[in-house]
């Protein structure tokens, strides 16, 4: 009989209760502990398509920017039908790497994932962050057609404060949502 990793507790259940400990662990912000009842699933799915989706919020929650990207990489490449993949992937790119490579990212997204309000959402972002006043709106105002929400957090988020004037002009100011 082999022994477990030292960082395996020293024990095997079924995996949907190393998946239940994962997620509470996670949700209690105990990213060591969580990791380590990862460590306990099989990489086989559905548990292994779980495991490195929470590996991708274990790594974003740590700021560890290189694995998030790493992760969600990988995760886009094998599921490239879940635009959360596309949306982590340059949520991590833009930390570890640059506004404009997330940028690319999410412009390669949006031919797979064309209604996707989010993915039009964060293409405003980065338009806003790298001077394209005019494209960023375009895409807020798609995005907002998909899903009235973004109206407001695009009044809040630190990213579109180049065109917040702009947007209490339209009218976005006073969306209560």
């Amino acid at each position: 009989m082999s022994e477990n990793p030292p960082n395996n507790p020293p024990y095997v259940l079924q995996p949907k209760v190393h998946w239940s400990r994962a997620t509470g662990y996670l949700q209690l912000g105990m990213l060591e502990q969580a990791k380590t009842e990862l460590g306990m699933l099989p990489h086989e799915l559905p548990w292994g398509k779980q495991k490195r989706a929470m590996r991708v919020e274990i790594s974003k929650q740590e700021k560890n920017w290189a694995e998030m990207c790493r992760l969600a990489h990988g995760l886009r490449m094998e599921f490239p039908e879940d635009a959360e993949w596309w949306i982590a992937d340059a949520y991590a790119t833009r930390r570890n790497q640059s506004v404009k490579l997330a940028r690319e990212i999410l412009l390669e997204a949006l031919v797979h994932h064309y209604e996707d309000a989010m993915i039009r959402y964060n293409l405003a972002c980065y338009a806003c962050k790298l001077g394209s006043l005019g494209e960023c709106l375009d895409f807020l105002k798609e995005a907002a057609k998909r899903d009235e929400r973004y109206k407001q957090m695009a009044m809040e988020d630190q990213d579109l404060e180049g065109v917040r004037e702009a947007l209490r002009k339209m009218g976005w100011g006073d969306v209560i949502v």
